[in-house]
């Protein structure tokens, strides 16, 4: 808990509001322009595609241009194509560096090479790559313009463990990183049955995220620093598109509504001040924007924690049934509050 904390307060180091009018919401795993449409219509910004046929990722590159969306892709085949001009002009998020790179025991020189080469091809364009846990973050966090990191903990892990990943790789920013604070974090939610991936356990285990589960680590990373939130995968573990699945591609509609809401907010929102009086255990983020006070908080713990009554009068909830406050926040769950 103490390195935890520590974390916590290294990674306060760096601002939290995302810059304005850069809030990534996002989907993995788009193959075609098809997609593109299903995946605006849901209320998605930006998609990253494992696609890396130039051509391919042309036709990607016009359909997102079009449905004005922003694209993750690598940039590996592109540049010494014949669409390496014409991809200057893509309208691209970031470049994709590398996959897990200490994962994948790539030293840190090797993507240090990767980000140079395509700083040299096309410096306006920016750079990004995923750790698969935080702690690479204190290897890898001074190379590209952005850092994302991938947690998928339904159902082996704690649900908080998201928010120690995304605290992790903003320590780490802060420390490898002195000449961009501003460097931004994105998480790479789960949207997957691990049931459909190999396991070192003998007996597999799977289970999609239910969505209180999605919504719980989504504010929970824009509580602990991220400044855009991914999904992994559109495509489905099993090879199915998630929207096919109404009653799974809908978790990710109501969340993508709710932060499109809020996105005003998360753009161009200023750290605000806690309220007194708040259990220490609850992950809590205050914004200011337009003369309004929000506030995030979420229940990391597995028991009920209270909420005080008297200090958060004022405040109404968003997008809850129930309009009243509650006297207590359940296990894992967010509360997002307007005042």
């Amino acid at each position: 808990m103490k390195i935890f904390t520590l974390l916590l307060s290294l990674a306060a180091l760096s601002p939290v509001a995302a810059a304005a009018g850069d809030f990534p919401l996002c989907f993995y795993g788009i193959s075609g322009p098809q997609e593109l449409a299903v995946l605006k219509q849901a209320g998605f910004n930006c998609f990253q595609t494992y696609v890396q046929d130039p051509q391919r990722l042309a036709d990607l590159a016009a359909g997102a241009k079009k449905l004005d969306l922003k694209m993750v892709a690598a940039p590996d085949k592109v540049i010494d194509s014949a669409f390496a001009k014409e991809a200057k002009r893509w309208p691209m998020l970031a470049w994709y560096l590398f996959d897990e790179p200490e994962v994948r025991r790539l030293p840190l020189a090797g993507l240090e090479k990767l980000d140079k080469r395509v700083k040299d091809w096309s410096p306006k364009q920016k750079t990004v790559f995923v750790m698969g846990e935080g702690v690479a973050a204190f290897t890898y966090a001074g190379v590209a313009d952005a850092l994302m990191v991938d947690w998928y903990p339904v159902p082996h892990l704690q649900l908080e463990s998201v928010g120690e990943q995304v605290a992790m790789v903003k320590a780490g920013a802060a420390i490898m990183d002195l000449k961009r604070k501003d460097k931004p974090v994105w998480a790479v939610l789960q949207a997957f049955d691990w049931i459909h991936y190999p396991q070192r356990r003998k007996d597999r285990v799977g289970g999609f995220p239910a969505f209180e589960q999605v919504r719980t680590m989504t504010y929970l990373s824009l509580v602990r620093g991220a400044e855009g939130i991914f999904y992994f995968t559109y495509n489905g573990s099993d090879g199915i598109p998630l929207p096919s699945r109404p009653e799974r591609w809908g978790i990710y509609q109501r969340i993508a509504a709710e932060l499109n809401a809020l996105l005003p907010v998360l753009q161009k929102g200023k750290p605000g001040a806690l309220p007194p009086g708040l259990s220490t255990q609850l992950a809590s983020r205050a914004i200011r924007q337009g003369g309004k006070d929000y506030l995030i908080l979420v229940n990391p713990t597995a028991g009920p924690l209270p909420l005080n009554m008297e200090t958060l009068a004022a405040y109404r909830p968003l997008f809850e049934a129930n309009r009243l406050l509650p006297n207590a926040l359940p296990p894992h769950k967010a509360l997002v509050l307007e005042k």
